[in-house]
């Protein structure tokens, strides 16, 4: 059958699509293969080494069984099914899976009249034509969008420098993101980083991925001098399809990312697009942008000043430094956002940054990105927000930082379903992270979906056992929502709230909008302050910030 039809659910077998009530729900092609291959026989078992056919062919990886469970982990997740309550796919310990669902009839066809005028019979195999090669280019299509993984490169200097090539490897996924967004998928790089010192063979690690090609690398450096070797691997045929070293000294080696880049791109045969250079002409600069980066990746509290300390000094060694620019911007967001720093001195630190990217380097993605962070947490100006993060979106649709951020603009403004597809977009570029799955479990919370927010919140505590975050998540959604003890004016009105002092959270949610609290701008679908909607007062709060309370309906 060409299209499986399950729940809100289909499988277009021509696309390779799966979509949901008509969206088109992300799914790399292999976990693909493999929900096709249990729908198209539902009800049976279907064995591993069936699947290990259906899904893989005659190509054999050494760890098949790793392999196929992380697909079956990404169908349930685009599917939303839960392995120990299913749904849809059951799991028969040791065998293999069952597809339980019921799959939908198709609508029977009427039996032709025994008198059909031809012109019918050419205007209908001539329809069928049509939709037949659109189908076929619109897979093609699709197939030409290569997924590309950059693992973290070997630091060959020491541990002094294990910083830079930290950095090094960072920046050039961003570069090689914003080369051909639309031709290039480039794995986030929380994903990869698990990745350190791996024994796993490339084939394994594209399969984990879902990536098609690997880069690796490695930097060693002495005094002035810096070599980085790097190589290109198509990951399902463990072939080397380009491989080059970079010698430079000085200013010289800031610009070997983008001859990695470049070199990558050629390879692949996609045409690059008129990128100007976005590197600093000085090395002290794109020292501490290296460093700051790294620093701002270990993700403790002092570490993440530091990061910042280190971006502020980047920026004044070159104030034209534009990627310098938007890493200070989203460090300072990542320090308000922790309570750190207040938000109006954060709000002039990112303005300052959003106003020079948008002049230095007005066709890039994350310039109208930190520009509609700008504009949504901090000015609350809800529209211009959201034109800004469509901006950066449809000029870098692997931007996940804007996707995940226009999620929860949406979220606030009661575009549920929207919102959520756009956080699990931002998952799908990061697979294997526990924290972007838990951005997920969070929009199911919000959104009132808890056995969805639960599921989510196992998944990441599958991916890193002991995770508080998932812990706290998985307790809000079974109805005991931690009240937390920040000392901020919307910490306290929550905890007001859920001890039903109605006067008291008020009084406290007046004081956060005024000082313009980023939590506020959830403030109309935080389930915690669900008790307030019945008041015309806190209806009045909401109202005069732009928001307005929302419901969501329990699912």
């Amino acid at each position: 059958m060409a299209m499986i039809r399950f729940g809100p659910f289909e499988a277009d077998e021509h696309t390779g699509e799966l979509r949901r009530d008509g969206v088109v729900v992300p799914l790399a092609p292999q976990p693909f293969r493999l929900l096709v291959a249990l729908a198209s026989r539902p009800g049976e078992l279907v064995t591993r080494e069936e699947l290990r056919q259906s899904v893989w062919g005659d190509e054999t990886f050494v760890d098949f069984e790793r392999g196929l469970n992380f697909c079956v982990l990404q169908v349930r997740t685009a599917i939303g099914d839960d392995a120990k309550n299913p749904q849809y796919i059951e799991t028969l310990p040791k065998r293999g899976y069952r597809f339980i669902a019921p799959i939908a009839s198709e609508t029977p066809k009427p039996k032709p009249r025994l008198r059909v005028r031809r012109t019918a019979i050419a205007i209908a195999a001539a329809a069928l034509l049509v939709f037949v090669i659109a189908a076929w280019q619109q897979r093609h299509a699709a197939d030409d969008r290569a997924t590309i993984a950059v693992l973290p490169f070997d630091n060959l200097s020491g541990a002094n420098d294990a910083d830079f090539a930290d950095g090094m490897t960072e920046e050039l996924i961003t570069h090689l993101a914003r080369l051909q967004p639309r031709r290039l998928s480039v794995i986030a790089r929380t994903s990869i980083v698990g990745y350190r010192d791996t024994k796993k063979s490339t084939r394994d690690i594209g399969q984990e991925l879902g990536a098609r090609y690997i880069v690796e690398g490695s930097i060693r450096r002495e005094g002035e001098r810096v070599r980085v070797t790097a190589q290109l691997i198509d990951a399902r045929e463990q072939t080397h399809l380009w491989a080059q070293s970079f010698d430079r000294n000085g200013a010289g080696a800031l610009a070997i990312q983008e001859d990695v880049a470049e070199g990558i791109v050629r390879a692949l045969r996609v045409e690059l697009l008129d990128d100007k250079t976005l590197a600093s002409t000085s090395p002290a600069a794109h020292e501490a942008y290296l460093r700051g980066r790294a620093l701002w990746h270990k993700r403790d509290p002092e570490s993440a000043e530091a990061a910042v300390r280190e971006l502020r000094e980047a920026v004044r060694l070159d104030p034209n430094f534009v990627l310098a620019r938007i890493a200070l911007a989203e460090s300072v967001h990542g320090l308000a956002m922790r309570e750190r720093i207040a938000p109006a001195d954060a709000a002039a630190e990112i303005r300052a940054c959003s106003e020079a990217a948008l002049r230095l380097a007005p066709s890039l993605a994350q310039s109208h990105s930190i520009t509609a962070m700008l504009k949504f947490w901090y000015e609350w100006d809800w529209e211009a927000a959201d034109e800004s993060y469509r901006r950066a979106i449809a000029l870098n649709p692997n931007e996940s930082g804007a996707l995940h951020d226009h999620g929860w603009l949406l979220i606030s403004r009661g575009e549920l379903d929207e919102g959520i597809a756009e956080i699990r977009r931002a998952q799908e570029l990061d697979p294997v992270s526990p924290r972007a799955n838990m951005h997920v479990a969070w929009a199911y919370v919000y959104t009132r979906r808890w056995d969805d927010a639960k599921r989510e919140a196992r998944r990441a505590l599958e991916l890193s056992p002991g995770f508080p975050e998932a812990y706290a998540c998985l307790d809000e959604a079974s109805g005991k929502p931690r009240a937390g003890t920040g000392s901020d004016p919307y910490s306290v009105a929550v905890r007001c709230a859920l001890a039903g002092d109605r006067e008291g959270a008020l009084r406290s949610l007046a004081t956060a909008k005024e000082q313009k609290n980023l939590s506020f701008t959830l403030a109309g679908v935080d389930p915690k302050l669900d008790s307030l909607h019945s008041d015309a007062r806190y209806v009045e709060m909401l109202a005069d910030a732009g928001l307005r309370p929302i419901t969501p309906r329990r699912r």
